[in-house]
């Protein structure tokens, strides 16, 4: 069954990224070639922002939350107003969290 997520899940990112997205707000993302960059952008710093892709006053940033095995389960994620939004000072305490939660789903992070 998985499997099968997996594979719809691609099915409906790969039509997304040809045809683009409708745009809900004016920074939604819409052109084809830029969102296929983003989950490159958010596997490389471990988080994911959206500011001001959804409604114009809000900016989210998440970070992922991992099961027993690794694999990504869920997010956590904060929404503030875009015009207090220090996405420096807010990423820390979304890794921190997303973390924590993973850690007592049995996650254990790799060893350097």
């Amino acid at each position: 069954m998985y499997a099968v997520h997996v594979a719809l899940r691609r099915s409906a990112y790969a039509v997304t990224c040809e045809r683009g997205l409708a745009s809900f707000a004016s920074y939604t993302i819409t052109d084809p070639a830029r969102l296929r960059r983003v989950p490159a952008e958010v596997r490389r710093s471990g988080i994911a922002v959206s500011d001001r892709q959804v409604t114009e006053d809000a900016l989210s940033v998440a970070a992922p939350v991992r099961g027993a095995d690794g694999t990504v389960t869920a997010a956590v994620s904060i929404v503030v107003p875009h015009a207090d939004a220090q996405v420096p000072v807010l990423a820390p305490a979304v890794r921190v969290a997303a973390r924590g939660i993973s850690r007592a789903l049995g996650w254990q992070p790799e060893r350097a």
